[in-house]
């Protein structure tokens, strides 16, 4: 039989079986090793990652983007970390799969946040410009009542000085007619004198006419003033355009205040 001394020479079978179990045994605690120090760095390096997603971090319209890059910069610092041995990139893949489940989660969140963000905006918009519309409605009214009051003020300066003219003008017409009254009978008595009977009396008719119309002018002082407002309403009306018109309506409504 073989000694002990020859069976474990270099070598031999018993020499080969040693090596192989010392080389495996190495080989385990290399990798035992490489798996307990990467699972060290990655739950160091994951745990913001971590964190956030149970702060809810990335349940936002885009959190899925924002997960996305999250990830990559802590897949990046774990890339960066020297010496993880055998079972870095295992470590790495055991942990990226636990996350499938949770990145499709965040995925579905985003979408429907999305879509409902993308709804309230839709419809922030549609107020927006609805309140928009309504303001510049009101502007727009604004300076049609400021516009139709500084036309008024207007209106009535131009009635007072149209006031003043008219009373001028019918009294330089109440004198006309009064200096053609004073004349009339010398006419009518010359024409009586001459043998014009039927001329003198048509002369006198005119005196009264021209006597009654004196009388009532000076009677219906008012009246005649409404009435020529109301004439200057009328012809305004017809020629301005339809803004215009208001001054048109308002010269007969002042006008009624004469009657």
């Amino acid at each position: 039989m073989p000694s002990h001394s020859a069976a474990r020479a270099p070598g031999s079978p018993l020499s080969r079986e040693i090596i192989k179990n010392k080389k495996e045994g190495f080989l385990l605690q290399n990798e035992e090793a490489s798996v307990k120090f990467c699972q060290a760095k990655l739950d160091q390096l994951s745990k913001a990652l971590m964190e956030s997603i149970s702060a809810g971090t990335f349940s936002v319209p885009g959190g899925h983007k924002l997960y996305r890059k999250t990830k990559e910069r802590f897949e990046w610092d774990y890339c960066q970390v020297p010496r993880k041995g055998v079972k870095a990139y295992e470590v790495l893949q055991s942990f990226l799969q636990s996350q499938v489940a949770t990145e499709k989660s965040i995925l579905q969140a985003d979408e429907a946040l999305t879509y409902r963000e993308k709804a309230i905006a839709e419809e922030r918009s549609r107020k927006e410009a609805t309140e928009k519309e309504q303001e510049l409605l009101r502007q727009k009214h604004w300076e049609q009542q400021q516009q139709m009051e500084a036309q008024e003020r207007n209106l009535r300066e131009d009635i007072v000085r149209l006031r003043e003219k008219l009373e001028r003008e019918r009294e330089n017409l109440l004198r006309e007619q009064e200096r053609m009254l004073e004349h009339r009978p010398k006419i009518q008595n010359d024409l009586l004198t001459e043998g014009f009977s039927n001329e003198s009396e048509q002369m006198k008719e005119e005196m009264n006419r021209l006597r009654n119309i004196i009388e009532n002018n000076k009677k219906d002082k008012t009246l005649w003033i409404a009435r020529a407002l109301d004439t200057l309403a009328t012809e305004t009306t017809a020629i301005l355009s339809v803004p215009a018109k208001l001054i048109g309506q308002g010269l007969k409504g002042l006008s009624s205040l004469f009657k």
